[in-house]
């Protein structure tokens, strides 16, 4: 199943090593939201996601997880940006509605930061990008047409 998974594709580049570690980072943020319901950290999660997705501006998780793999003299490890960035737009909607929910429902609150916690914990600990597996079974088949859609000489 995942050798068929599909990402977006973009000439930007992010080393892989610092996002799974960023990853981790941000779900221990998450999995501490979960046992203390503390609004500050969701609120900083929220933050980092905002920095992240709608500005060019490095987040302050990858900061610090840059800083890490740099001081332990970790090598690089080149990736498309693209397939990042989706997750993290994925991850700023969790994150987002984790933050919304906080007045009505401490308990849904937690599980929403819980889910988020689990995709990042498969994408740091695992590299598995739920993100790419969305892409690939829900979006991509929206925006492509299957080949069996496609008739002989018709142009698409």
């Amino acid at each position: 199943m995942l050798r068929d998974i599909v990402c977006p594709v973009s000439a930007e580049r992010l080393n892989k090593r610092a996002c799974r570690v960023g990853a981790i980072f941000n779900a221990a943020l998450l999995v501490l939201f979960f046992v203390t319901s503390w609004w500050p950290v969701i609120a900083f999660v929220v933050l980092d996601y905002v920095v992240r997705v709608f500005t060019s501006r490095t987040a302050p998780i990858a900061m610090l997880a840059n800083g890490i793999v740099r001081a332990l003299r970790i090598s690089p490890v080149p990736m498309d940006k693209a397939p990042k960035v989706f997750a993290w737009r994925i991850g700023f909607l969790l994150a987002a509605a984790t933050a919304a929910v906080l007045p009505f429902s401490i308990a849904a609150s937690r599980y929403i930061a819980f889910a988020l916690a689990a995709f990042n914990i498969l994408d740091g600990v695992c590299n598995v990008c739920v993100g790419c597996v969305i892409y690939t079974y829900f979006i991509l088949p929206r925006i492509r047409p299957a080949v069996s859609d496609v008739r002989p000489g018709v142009a698409v």
